[in-house]
C-alpha cells in the first residue's frame, strides 16, 4: 500500500505599498498549521515595500520573514506576491534566493511573483482579461493567450493616475489652490497641507491616507472632490484598455473584461461603470492570496513568464571532518561540460575562439542577477571600513588569486592602506603566481589564518569560491562568524556549503564551463566584476571619490601624477596651470587640492577641513553650504550596516556595535582625530600597521610560526 503524500503548509504573503498580508492553509493539521507564524492567517500589517524601493530584495525579505516568523515546523511552501516583481525580475530571482534560505525548516518551494500577477490568478484564474489594481498606485494586467501587457504601475511621478496616493495629491493641491485663492472653494480647504515649500514630501502611502477625505467631500456633494474622482475614473479607465488592446483582450475603447481589484476597488468600481459603460467591468472571483495559492498549482499559464520559483536543497552538502571534502564533486554545476562544447578540439580556430567567448558571456547577466546581494555586502564594507575595520578576502586557486589583484588594485586606485584589505590565500605567498597542491583543502590552516589575522567584529570577510565547497574558503568564513566578524560569500552554485556561515550570499551562477571544470573561465569572469563591484561602490560610499573622479590616488609614477593634475583640473574647472600648482602646493595630495580649488581656502586650511569631514564632499558642503542631500545621505548610511540595527553610543568614550548574535564590541572612541589619508584614529592606524603587513598577503606557514 502506498501512502498519500505529506500535505504542504503554503504561506502567502502579500506585499502591498502599505500593508503586509499573510494567509496560511493546508498541512496536516490546518488548526495547527499557524502557531509557527508571527501574525495569525489573514492578519494586516502596516509596513509595505517594492522591489523597486531602496533596500529592493533586503527590504522585501526581512517584512516577509517579520510576516511569517519562524516558518511552519511541517513541510511547508512559500509564495510571496510583491510589487516590481515583474519589471525587476534580477531583484525578484534574488528574493527569492533569499527566501530559500534562513529558516529552522527551508521551504520545499519558494515562489516569487508580481502582485499584479498574483491579483490576476485570484480574480481571473486561467481566463483571459484585464485586473485592474487600484490601492495606494494603479496598475493593470492584460493576459490573451499567452500575452502578458502591464499598464502604468511607474510610481506617483510617471503614473499611478487615479490611485490613492494621485487622488490625495490632488485633494491636497486643490485645497492649497483654495487656500491662496487660485482656485475654487472647496471642502478639502480643511485637510493638512505642508506649511512651507521646505517641508518634507509625503510618500505615496502618506497621500494615499487622504483619499478617503477626498471620496467622502464627493459623497456629500462637494464638486471640486467629484471633478477629481471622475478624473481619477477616466484614467483608470485608459489604463485599464491599455492593457487590453495590447494583448487583444480587447478593442481601443470596448469590449475590455476587467476586474478591479484593490484597497478602493469597491469605492471606485460604481464610479467606473457609471463613467464608462462601454467596459465590462466584472467582479474579481478572488483575491491576491488566492492567486498566490493557484500560481503554486499552476505551472503552464500565461503568468509563468513573469514568476521565479526556487526550490531550496533540504540537505544541503556539508563539509567532510577529515578530507575537507564533499561527497558529490560531479553533481556541482561547475563541473559539468556546457552542451555544445563536446568537440572543440575539432573546431576550426576562429570558431574555438567564438565559442570560448560565448562560453563567458552569461558572466555580466549572473552578476546582474545577484546586484541585491552585492549592494549588501557593499554597505556591510563600508560601515566596517568607516568604523576602522577592514575588508578581508578569503580564497584559494583562481579565485584567490582574482581576490589578490582586487585587494592590490585599492591602493593605488583610491589611496587605501593595503593593511586595510588584506588577503588569507590558501598557500600563502607564493599561491598568489602558483598552484599549491592540496592548499585549498587545508582547513587547519584557514582557522589558523583568520586567528593570526585577528578577525574581529569590527572586519568584514568575503570568501570567493567558484565551488562553493572549497573547504579552506568555508573553514576560513566559520571561523570569521565564531569571532564576530560579517561574513560575505561569493559564490558560483546555489546552496553552497561556504553559504552556510555568510551574512550575505552572492550567488553568480553561471553554469557548465565549455571546459569541464575550468572555473577561471565564465565562473572566474563573473567573479572579476562583481569583486570589482564590490570594492568600487565600497571605497565610493566611504568618501574615495568626488563625482566620477578617484581623489586617494597616489601619483608615484609619471602617467598617475598626470592623471593627478588632470583630476584637478576637470573637476574644480580650473586652468591646467593653476591645478598644477595647487596640486604641488598639497604635497600632491589630490583631496586636498580639490578642497582648496572648489572652496578657495588655502592648502594648510583646505586639509584642516578635509581631515574633519571625512571627504572632498563633505568637506566642500561644509564651507560653501551648498549640501548635497541625496550625498550626505548616502555617506551617512555608508556608515551602517545594510539594513540593520544602528551601531548604539553608549558611552562619550567608545562606540560599541552588535553583530546578528547579539555580540559586543567595542570601537576606538570617535572624538580621536582620524587620519586624513586613512580615515582612521591614530590609535586604529597604528594598531592595524603593527598586526598586519602592509601590501603582502597573508602566509599561512608564518601565520602557524606564529601561533607556535
Amino acid at each position: 500500500m502506498t501512502a498519500d503524500p505529506p500535505v504542504l503548509t503554503t504561506v502567502a504573503v502579500d506585499i502591498g505599498r502599505s500593508t503586509t498580508r499573510v494567509r496560511v492553509t493546508g498541512g496536516p493539521d490546518p488548526d495547527s498549521a499557524a502557531p509557527d507564524l508571527a501574525p495569525a492567517t489573514g492578519a494586516r500589517r502596516g509596513a509595505g515595500a517594492g522591489l523597486g524601493d531602496q533596500g529592493g530584495a533586503d527590504v522585501v525579505a526581512r517584512l516577509v520573514r517579520d510576516a511569517v516568523g519562524a516558518g511552519p515546523t511541517t513541510p511547508w511552501r512559500l509564495a510571496v506576491g510583491v510589487p516590481g516583481a515583474l519589471a525587476r525580475p534580477a531583484a525578484a530571482d534574488a528574493l527569492a534566493r533569499q527566501l530559500g534560505r534562513g529558516w529552522p525548516r527551508p521551504p520545499e518551494l519558494v515562489l516569487v511573483a508580481s502582485d499584479i500577477a498574483a491579483w490576476h490568478a485570484g480574480a481571473l484564474p486561467d481566463r483571459d482579461g484585464v485586473v485592474l489594481s487600484v490601492g495606494t498606485g494603479a496598475v493593470a494586467l492584460g493576459v490573451c493567450a499567452h500575452t502578458v501587457r502591464q499598464a502604468d504601475g511607474r510610481g506617483l511621478l510617471l503614473g499611478d493616475e487615479g490611485a490613492g496616493a494621485w487622488i490625495g495629491l490632488a485633494g491636497l493641491r486643490a485645497a492649497a489652490r483654495a487656500a491662496d485663492g487660485r482656485g475654487p472653494a472647496t471642502s478639502l480647504s480643511t485637510m493638512a497641507t505642508p506649511s512651507s515649500p521646505e517641508s518634507a514630501l509625503p510618500t505615496a502611502a502618506a497621500l494615499a491616507a487622504l483619499a478617503p477625505a477626498v471620496l467622502a467631500a464627493a459623497r456629500h456633494g462637494d464638486p471640486v472632490a467629484t471633478g477629481i474622482l471622475e478624473a481619477g475614473a477616466d484614467a483608470l479607465a485608459r489604463t485599464a484598455i491599455a492593457a487590453g488592446t495590447a494583448t487583444g483582450v480587447a478593442g481601443e475603447t470596448t469590449d475590455a473584461t476587467v476586474a478591479v481589484v484593490g484597497g478602493l476597488a469597491e469605492e471606485l468600481l460604481p464610479r467606473l461603470r457609471l463613467r464608462h459603460p462601454e467596459i465590462a467591468w466584472v467582479e474579481p472571483d478572488g483575491d491576491a492570496m488566492s492567486g498566490l495559492a493557484w500560481l503554486l498549482e499552476h505551472t503552464g499559464s500565461a503568468l509563468e513568464s513573469g514568476l521565479v520559483r526556487v526550490r531550496p536543497a533540504q540537505d544541503r552538502p556539508s563539509l567532510s571532518a577529515n578530507a575537507g571534502g564533499i561527497a558529490d564533486v560531479d553533481a556541482l554545476p561547475t563541473e559539468a561540460l556546457r552542451p555544445g562544447s563536446e568537440q572543440i578540439d575539432l573546431l576550426p580556430t576562429t570558431d574555438l575562439v567564438a565559442r570560448l567567448v560565448d562560453g563567458q558571456a552569461i558572466a555580466v547577466p549572473s552578476v546582474a542577477r545577484a546586484s541585491g546581494a552585492i549592494a549588501a555586502a557593499v554597505d556591510h564594507v563600508a560601515a566596517a571600513l568607516r568604523r576602522g575595520g577592514r575588508m578581508v578576502y578569503v580564497g584559494a586557486g583562481t579565485p584567490g588569486r582574482l581576490a589578490v589583484q582586487d585587494a592590490a588594485e585599492l591602493t593605488p586606485t583610491f589611496g587605501v592602506d593595503p593593511a586595510r584589505v588584506p588577503t588569507l590565500l590558501a598557500g600563502g605567498d607564493c599561491a598568489a603566481t602558483a598552484a599549491v597542491e592540496n592548499a585549498e583543502d587545508d582547513m587547519v590552516a584557514a582557522r589558523a589564518a583568520v586567528a593570526d589575522a585577528e578577525i574581529d567584529g569590527n572586519d568584514v570577510v568575503i570568501g570567493v569560491s567558484a565551488s562553493g565547497r572549497t573547504p579552506f574558503v568555508a573553514a576560513a568564513l566559520a571561523a570569521a562568524r565564531e569571532r564576530g566578524a560579517v561574513t560575505v560569500a561569493m559564490v558560483c552554485t546555489s546552496g553552497a556549503p561556504a553559504a552556510r556561515d555568510a551574512t550575505v550570499v552572492i550567488e553568480l551562477l553561471t553554469g557548465p564551463e565549455v571546459l569541464a571544470g575550468s572555473t577561471r573561465l565564465a565562473a572566474g569572469t563573473a567573479q572579476k566584476v562583481a569583486l570589482n563591484t564590490l570594492s568600487t561602490a565600497a571605497m565610493v560610499r566611504t568618501g574615495g571619490t568626488y563625482g566620477g573622479w578617484m581623489v586617494g590616488i597616489r601619483p608615484t609614477n609619471a602617467k598617475l601624477r598626470r592623471r593627478a593634475v588632470r583630476i584637478v583640473r576637470d573637476a574644480t574647472g580650473l586652468a591646467e596651470e593653476v591645478a598644477a600648482q595647487l596640486l604641488a602646493a598639497s604635497a600632491g595630495d589630490v583631496r586636498t587640492a580639490l578642497v582648496s580649488g572648489l572652496t578657495g581656502l588655502d592648502p594648510a586650511a583646505a586639509g584642516e577641513r578635509l581631515a574633519a569631514a571625512g571627504s572632498v564632499r563633505a568637506a566642500v558642503d561644509s564651507v560653501t553650504g551648498t549640501g548635497h542631500p541625496h550625498e550626505a545621505e548616502q555617506l551617512h548610511q555608508a556608515g551602517q550596516p545594510h539594513q540593520a540595527e544602528q551601531p548604539h553610543q553608549a558611552e562619550p568614550t567608545e562606540h560599541r556595535t552588535r553583530d546578528r548574535d547579539g555580540h559586543q564590541h567595542t570601537e576606538p572612541s570617535p572624538h580621536t582625530q582620524p587620519s586624513p589619508h586613512t580615515g582612521l584614529s591614530p590609535h586604529t592606524e597604528r594598531t592595524r600597521r603593527d598586526r598586519a603587513r602592509p601590501g603582502e598577503v597573508v602566509s599561512i606557514g608564518a601565520a602557524r610560526q606564529a601561533r607556535r
